[in-house]
């Protein structure tokens, strides 16, 4: 006969607050239960596991190697036990749950919201816990299991994730009417390297897309400045003398309003994918493959 666990779910949500809040006395205040009552299932959960997972100094838990490694685990565990609930939960056919969907800003901001909408409507008893992050950490946050599902652009090396393409989305060049670029009928690849540059940041899809499509004799670019968040990048843009580029589904408005303009530049290949990920090893629930599909049937009307 199999020994019982000697750990619970209620545990492993503590320890999870502990490492995402910093600490006991933050984990107890998210959770509204005493800071005894943290540390009490943190020396619980050590005890049934046999294992110290934090070092204590000065009256700090700083989780080491052995807590580091219980995290993405612990993850998992009380994602698949969530799911479990929500399969047995009193709802008929309809499907419900959570979904913690995370996507670069750009999807995030102009692509994914229409898709949540229609799919709540369909589905009203589905919730969505939506963030922002670029590129790579999104992978990083499917990888550790802190998200069920990420959206990115571009490529995902991680053999332990699964990438299902989703839809095509295109960067822009862009510049303020008022820029030197804009009356010109011909822009060649020489222009270009003579501008100073808005980008995003390191890490970003949309920069990695940007700077691959550029040939190498133009590089490294006159980058000035570097920005986590498309409205900057614009604005910078729209009242300065740089170029930037970034998706065009990011600019519609302010190209329509002729308060941007775009830059010909038919000489890059800026095309880019969109893809899902998942991880592996999670339990693709019917609320998730659901999701997967009726987004990847939206996408024609995006």
């Amino acid at each position: 006969m199999q020994a019982l666990m000697n750990f619970t779910l209620r545990q492993l949500q503590i320890f999870l607050a502990v490492v995402e809040n910093g600490s006991a006395l933050s984990a107890s205040k998210k959770l509204n239960i005493s800071q005894a009552a943290v540390s009490s299932a943190i020396a619980e959960l050590e005890s049934g596991l046999d294992v110290v997972l934090f070092d204590r100094w000065k009256k700090r838990m700083v989780i080491n190697d052995r807590g580091r490694l219980l995290i993405p685990q612990a993850r998992l565990i009380l994602s698949n036990a969530r799911e479990l609930m929500q399969s047995f939960s009193d709802n008929g056919n309809m499907l419900s749950g959570t979904i913690r969907l995370g996507a670069s800003r750009t999807i995030s901001s102009y692509v994914i919201p229409n898709v949540l909408t229609r799919f709540v409507e369909s589905h009203p008893l589905v919730k969505f816990e939506t963030t922002s992050f670029n590129k790579t950490n999104t992978i990083s946050k499917v990888e550790d299991f802190s998200l069920d599902i990420g959206i990115i652009a571009g490529e995902c090396n991680k053999t332990d994730i699964q990438i299902i393409p989703w839809m095509t989305d295109e960067l822009c060049v862009f510049s303020s009417p008022n820029h030197p670029l804009a009356a010109k009928s011909r822009i060649t690849i020489n222009d270009l390297s003579k501008c100073e540059w808005v980008v995003r940041e390191e890490g970003s899809g949309t920069l990695e897309v940007f700077l691959n499509a550029l040939p190498n004799r133009i590089k490294p670019l006159k980058t000035i400045m570097e920005f986590n968040n498309l409205e900057s990048i614009k604005r910078t843009v729209e009242k300065g003398k740089a170029l930037g580029c970034i998706s065009k589904a990011a600019l519609q408005r302010e190209l329509d309003a002729g308060i941007l303009k775009e830059t010909p530049t038919p000489f890059l290949n800026l095309r880019r994918n969109y893809s899902f990920l998942v991880h592996k090893n999670r339990r693709k629930s019917a609320l998730i493959n659901a999701f997967l599909s009726e987004a990847g049937n939206a996408s024609q009307d995006l």
